[in-house]
């Protein structure tokens, strides 16, 4: 049995930039293994396969080469991008609703500029504290000074990061990661992996410079990524790092460690002290569009 599927560059409006995903479009008739086995198969941080919903427009669900995640904010950006590719949003709507393991969430589809922006709503945030300011920078091969006098917090807008900031874009750039040692503190500590972020950026119109580390999923550094955009925006908004509003607007710097730069596009809306949605998104391009067979007998 073969199955179509596409390689998509969220974050980017040029191929070979941004994140790239894998999507299926139709995957009915796959169970559990056949999807992680088309994951590993694709070795992209994650590939989405969709299916029909009794309670949204489509069912996502997102494979890592190794496990099942409840929610990927890039392969959400592609999997939209691919289904108005393929012709199959209504042109009547721009509000479309994905089932994924974090909850029913609303993905909104912009028409108006060269190229179609996708905007996720991400899950509410949650924040707790937790590793000491230290124990992190030895982590990071780094000394405990370089971290902003904000807490190192675990926050999840559908996926647990552990996420703080660093003072400059120097060390942020330069930075050697211990990874066995992340991958073992994020197994102990219950997140993904660490998503860390400057307020100094490349560029003036940028919030901030973020990069991410998911070794526990193997996934050394992610270009750039959704749901980290998501709680760092929340965090910086939470601590009030950025002016605040009731509409926070904000963009992201991503992929320079990898050769792979993107732009992430942030709303955080609140309503007094409360986030009340947080929403992410971004341009994508699709680079491949084939078929994978999956060694399944109809």
């Amino acid at each position: 049995m073969r199955v179509a599927i596409k390689q998509v560059d969220a974050f980017s409006d040029v191929p070979f930039g941004g994140n790239p995903a894998g999507v299926v479009l139709n995957a009915e008739g796959l169970d559990d293994a056949a999807m992680l086995g088309i994951a590993r198969e694709m070795n992209l941080s994650e590939t989405a396969f969709v299916t029909p919903s009794d309670v949204a427009d489509f069912r996502v669900r997102f494979f890592t080469p190794r496990r099942e995640v409840d929610l990927c904010g890039h392969a959400t950006i592609g999997t939209f991008a691919a289904l108005e590719e393929e012709g199959r949003l209504a042109k009547d709507r721009t509000t479309f609703t994905q089932e994924t393991g974090a909850g029913v969430l609303p993905v909104e589809i912009q028409r108006e500029g060269p190229r179609p922006l996708f905007m996720m709503t991400q899950a509410l945030p949650t924040f707790r504290e937790a590793s000491s300011r230290t124990e992190v920078a030895a982590l990071l091969r780094i000394d405990a000074d370089e971290l902003l006098d904000l807490p190192v917090a675990v926050v999840s807008t559908g996926l647990p990061w552990l996420t703080f900031g660093l003072r400059s874009l120097k060390t942020l750039s330069g930075l050697r990661p211990d990874f066995p040692a992340i991958a073992k503190a994020s197994r102990e500590g219950d997140y993904v992996g660490f998503s860390v972020f400057s307020p100094e950026t490349l560029k003036p119109e940028s919030t901030y410079h973020i990069r991410s580390f998911a070794p526990v999923v193997n996934i050394d550094e992610d270009p750039v990524c959704g749901t980290c955009n998501g709680c760092v925006s929340a965090y910086v908004v939470n601590c009030r790092v950025v002016p605040l509003s009731d509409h926070v607007c904000m963009t992201a710097e991503a992929g320079y460690g990898v050769d792979r730069p993107g732009r992430v596009s942030t709303i955080v809306e609140r309503r007094g002290d409360r986030i009340t949605a947080v929403r992410v998104g971004g341009p994508a391009v699709t680079v491949l569009d084939g078929a994978i067979e999956t060694g399944i007998r109809r």
